[in-house]
């Protein structure tokens, strides 16, 4: 984990769209979406729900990014 996508993780909750977040980062949205996905298979779970109204952080990411679940 970088600090690069969490970074990344908190644009896109704030905007709650990658396409958004990505502009606000000045990175492609590709780019931003695979880290994401890189992060999400780093920590074996998923950080965003995604619908097509927007995105959704998880209520379950914070205690694996802390390290605080096996």
């Amino acid at each position: 984990m970088t600090l690069t996508q969490l970074q990344y993780v908190v644009a896109i909750a704030e905007t709650k769209s990658m396409n958004k977040a990505a502009a606000a980062l000045f990175v492609s949205q590709p780019a931003l979406s695979g880290a994401i996905k890189d992060l999400e298979e780093e920590l074996q779970t998923e950080l965003f729900i995604r619908t097509n109204k927007g995105i959704v952080i998880t209520m379950y990411w914070p205690p694996k990014v802390l390290g605080l679940q096996a």
